[in-house]
Protein backbone atom coordinates (compact mmCIF):
# COMPACT_ATOMS: atom_id res chain seq x y z
CA UNK A 1 0.00 0.00 0.00
CA UNK A 2 2.86 2.44 1.03
CA UNK A 3 4.39 1.55 -2.60
CA UNK A 4 1.15 1.84 -4.38
CA UNK A 5 1.02 5.83 -2.27
CA UNK A 6 4.42 6.63 -3.75
CA UNK A 7 3.68 5.93 -6.85
CA UNK A 8 0.50 7.88 -7.15
CA UNK A 9 2.74 11.01 -5.59
CA UNK A 10 4.89 10.57 -8.10
CA UNK A 11 2.51 10.41 -10.70
CA UNK A 12 0.81 13.69 -9.83
CA UNK A 13 4.05 15.46 -9.28
CA UNK A 14 5.29 14.45 -13.07
CA UNK A 15 1.30 15.83 -14.68
CA UNK A 16 1.85 18.85 -13.18
CA UNK A 17 5.38 19.52 -14.01
CA UNK A 18 4.72 18.31 -17.56
CA UNK A 19 1.70 20.73 -18.01
CA UNK A 20 3.82 23.62 -16.64
CA UNK A 21 4.79 26.69 -18.33
CA UNK A 22 8.27 26.20 -19.82
CA UNK A 23 8.72 30.40 -19.31
CA UNK A 24 11.81 31.14 -16.89
CA UNK A 25 13.52 33.74 -18.36
CA UNK A 26 11.05 35.63 -20.22
CA UNK A 27 14.49 37.87 -21.66
CA UNK A 28 14.91 35.71 -23.49
CA UNK A 29 12.48 36.18 -26.29
CA UNK A 30 14.74 38.71 -27.25
CA UNK A 31 16.31 38.40 -30.83
CA UNK A 32 15.74 36.85 -34.05
CA UNK A 33 14.03 33.62 -34.46
CA UNK A 34 12.76 31.61 -37.39
CA UNK A 35 9.65 29.28 -37.73
CA UNK A 36 10.40 25.63 -38.59
CA UNK A 37 6.89 24.27 -38.26
CA UNK A 38 3.26 25.82 -37.61
CA UNK A 39 0.71 23.29 -36.31
CA UNK A 40 -3.36 23.16 -36.41
CA UNK A 41 -6.44 20.57 -36.14
CA UNK A 42 -3.69 17.73 -35.62
CA UNK A 43 -1.87 18.53 -38.64
CA UNK A 44 1.88 19.53 -39.19
CA UNK A 45 3.47 22.23 -41.42
CA UNK A 46 6.94 22.89 -41.88
CA UNK A 47 8.63 25.73 -44.43
CA UNK A 48 10.37 24.26 -47.52
CA UNK A 49 14.25 25.26 -47.46
CA UNK A 50 15.04 28.13 -45.23
CA UNK A 51 12.14 30.56 -43.75
CA UNK A 52 12.10 33.89 -45.89
CA UNK A 53 11.09 35.94 -42.69
CA UNK A 54 12.45 36.30 -39.14
CA UNK A 55 10.55 36.95 -36.41
CA UNK A 56 12.73 40.03 -34.41
CA UNK A 57 12.13 40.91 -30.95
CA UNK A 58 12.91 43.58 -28.86
CA UNK A 59 12.43 44.79 -25.55
CA UNK A 60 11.95 48.47 -24.53
CA UNK A 61 11.18 47.57 -20.44
CA UNK A 62 10.94 44.45 -18.88
CA UNK A 63 7.43 43.90 -19.40
CA UNK A 64 7.12 45.94 -23.12
CA UNK A 65 8.68 45.96 -26.90
CA UNK A 66 8.26 45.41 -30.23
CA UNK A 67 8.19 42.74 -33.02
CA UNK A 68 9.20 43.18 -36.41
CA UNK A 69 9.28 41.05 -39.34
CA UNK A 70 12.99 40.78 -40.98
CA UNK A 71 13.66 39.42 -44.48
CA UNK A 72 17.38 38.09 -44.35
CA UNK A 73 19.97 39.53 -47.52
CA UNK A 74 22.54 37.62 -49.10
CA UNK A 75 25.54 39.59 -47.60
CA UNK A 76 24.25 39.07 -44.10
CA UNK A 77 22.20 42.09 -43.83
CA UNK A 78 18.47 42.01 -43.13
CA UNK A 79 15.81 44.00 -44.72
CA UNK A 80 12.33 45.16 -43.67
CA UNK A 81 9.38 47.03 -43.79
CA UNK A 82 8.52 50.06 -41.44
CA UNK A 83 5.87 47.83 -39.85
CA UNK A 84 6.08 46.99 -36.69
CA UNK A 85 3.73 45.42 -33.49
CA UNK A 86 4.37 46.65 -29.62
CA UNK A 87 3.45 43.84 -27.23
CA UNK A 88 3.57 43.70 -23.34
CA UNK A 89 4.08 40.53 -21.25
CA UNK A 90 1.37 39.14 -18.96
CA UNK A 91 1.55 36.86 -16.36
CA UNK A 92 -1.91 35.41 -16.03
CA UNK A 93 -2.28 31.93 -14.11
CA UNK A 94 1.29 31.07 -13.94
CA UNK A 95 1.18 31.36 -18.02
CA UNK A 96 2.86 33.77 -19.87
CA UNK A 97 1.21 36.26 -22.70
CA UNK A 98 2.61 38.86 -25.26
CA UNK A 99 -0.41 40.66 -26.01
CA UNK A 100 0.22 42.37 -29.01
CA UNK A 101 -1.06 46.21 -29.75
CA UNK A 102 -1.74 47.64 -33.00
CA UNK A 103 -3.87 50.84 -34.66
CA UNK A 104 -6.42 48.21 -35.96
CA UNK A 105 -6.20 45.07 -34.05
CA UNK A 106 -5.00 44.15 -30.61
CA UNK A 107 -4.59 40.00 -29.35
CA UNK A 108 -2.99 37.50 -27.63
CA UNK A 109 -0.56 34.54 -27.91
CA UNK A 110 0.58 32.17 -24.86
CA UNK A 111 4.21 31.46 -24.74
CA UNK A 112 4.63 27.74 -24.29
CA UNK A 113 7.77 27.05 -23.59
CA UNK A 114 11.28 29.79 -24.31
CA UNK A 115 14.88 28.55 -24.31
CA UNK A 116 18.09 29.94 -25.35
CA UNK A 117 17.30 27.97 -28.95
CA UNK A 118 13.66 27.27 -28.77
CA UNK A 119 10.44 29.03 -28.85
CA UNK A 120 6.67 27.87 -28.35
CA UNK A 121 3.68 30.61 -29.26
CA UNK A 122 0.17 29.36 -29.51
CA UNK A 123 -2.79 31.77 -30.41
CA UNK A 124 -6.44 30.07 -30.72
CA UNK A 125 -6.04 28.86 -33.82
CA UNK A 126 -2.18 27.81 -34.19
CA UNK A 127 1.32 26.92 -32.57
CA UNK A 128 4.41 28.18 -33.76
CA UNK A 129 7.78 26.79 -33.64
CA UNK A 130 10.43 28.91 -33.66
CA UNK A 131 14.41 27.83 -33.45
CA UNK A 132 17.01 31.01 -32.96
CA UNK A 133 18.31 32.09 -36.07
CA UNK A 134 21.84 30.99 -36.79
CA UNK A 135 23.64 32.90 -39.77
CA UNK A 136 24.58 29.27 -42.04
CA UNK A 137 27.58 29.44 -44.36
CA UNK A 138 26.47 28.75 -48.15
CA UNK A 139 29.33 26.62 -50.08
CA UNK A 140 29.04 26.86 -53.61
CA UNK A 141 30.10 24.28 -55.87
CA UNK A 142 32.67 25.60 -58.80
Amino acid sequence: MKGFSILITVICFLYVNCNKNEVDNIRLIEGMWEIYSVSSKDEIFYPKGKSPLIDYYFFYSDSSGTKKKLKSNFNQTFSSSLDEINFEIKKINDSVYLNYISNSNNWRERILKLTKKELIISNNRFEYKYKRFKWEKIVLMK
